[in-house]
């Protein structure tokens, strides 16, 4: 709790040591486990100069849980809901043998799960799947939700192998996230290895860092939505939610302005029935975060309301505000204490029911 605000992170990031794999990959795939990064240098999500002194205590401790719990306490978090970092990167292929795919995510999720039994009160986590053989994410994610206690299934924006997330392939997926009451969160990695990714359109050329962080996580958010909207994907699945989490916010209400307009003004290019307009969709079952200094939040709470927005730290990743994430969204003036608490919590709350069970 914070200035008597509760807290629910909608996004906190894990760092995964380096033996993750080496214990908890099944034997068999352990001979094609990705190898321990160099370590000469420390990764490019982290922050090369902390901010916090906490920052060097917790890479001390290979960002283990009691470093969580204490860098949770430092901002005033009371939950936290878990997304792998490494974990991620391994899996952003497109030619990953499916059942090697598979057995990573499970690997990965078993290892959350324990870190998360530190204190399973505070820590909960998004269960990662592999997007290559859906039988085998829908398999995941029954077990993850069942019996690791996953409060989240993490989603892939981008195509794998070609197919978009509004291909029909995908329909068991989503089908089960809705039965088990689990949202599906949309978060893109900052890798470049999928073959369709924002950030290979400027590979080799001058700016492409620079360029490909500031557009690769909205974009390929705003293409997740339309996907799932145009694609039909809310309409035939009315009780799943979505989240779309590490793009900031201000891209939301021009882009659901964009996609209405285009649904009002060319019908003969809508290819399947959407009785519902693109942004009927969003504010009926999906939510999005915001940065806490993001600059045009009080525009997109006049364009879109308060409901649908959560809050996301983002630790221990560079881009981060820790240890002041917290303090400075609660310092903003443009914003009611109403909306600061539902933001905060409430929305969170609502995104991740399994996650607020008690709190």
């Amino acid at each position: 709790m914070k200035s008597g605000y509760r807290i629910l992170d909608a996004d906190l990031h894990t760092i995964e040591p380096d033996d993750l794999w080496s214990r908890y990959l099944d034997a068999p795939f352990r001979a094609q486990a990705p190898r321990p990064r160099p370590a000469v240098s420390a990764p490019a999500y982290l922050s090369q100069t902390p901010r916090h002194q906490h920052y060097r205590a917790a890479a001390a401790a290979g960002y283990d849980p009691a470093s969580h719990l204490r860098a949770m306490a430092i901002e005033g978090i009371d939950i936290a809901v878990l997304f792998g970092t490494r974990g991620r990167h391994v899996q952003m292929h497109d030619d990953l043998d499916s059942v090697f795919a598979d057995a990573m995510a499970r690997a990965h999720n078993d290892w959350t799960h324990d870190f998360c039994a530190h204190d399973p009160q505070r820590l909960k986590f998004a269960a990662q799947i592999a997007y290559h053989d859906v039988s085998l994410a829908v398999r995941e994610v029954e077990r993850a939700v069942e019996k690791l206690g996953a409060v989240a299934v993490i989603g892939n924006p981008n195509p794998v192998n070609g197919r978009h997330i509004h291909d029909a392939c995908f329909e068991p997926l989503w089908e089960a996230a809705a039965h088990f009451g689990v949202p599906i969160c949309f978060h893109p990695t900052g890798v470049w290895s999928l073959h369709d990714d924002i950030g290979r359109r400027f590979i080799d050329h001058t700016g492409a860092h620079m360029i490909t962080n500031a557009a690769r996580n909205p974009f390929e958010l705003m293409l997740a939505f339309a996907s799932l909207a145009t694609g039909g994907v809310f309409e035939r699945h009315p009780r799943l939610t979505c989240a779309f989490l590490e793009g900031g916010c201000g891209w939301l209400p021009w882009w659901l302005w964009r996609l209405d307009d285009t649904w009002e003004k060319f019908p003969e290019d809508i290819d399947i029935p959407l009785p519902l307009r693109p942004s009927e969709y969003f504010s009926r079952q999906c939510f999005v975060s915001v940065d806490a200094g993001e600059k045009y939040l009080a525009e997109v709470i006049t364009a879109i309301g308060d409901t649908r927005i959560v809050i996301a730290t983002d630790y221990p990743h560079r881009d981060s505000m820790f240890p002041d994430t917290v303090s400075s969204f609660i310092a903003r003036d443009d914003l009611s204490s109403r909306t600061k608490s539902r933001i905060l919590w409430d929305n969170v709350a609502c995104l991740y029911p399994r996650a607020a069970v008690g709190a």
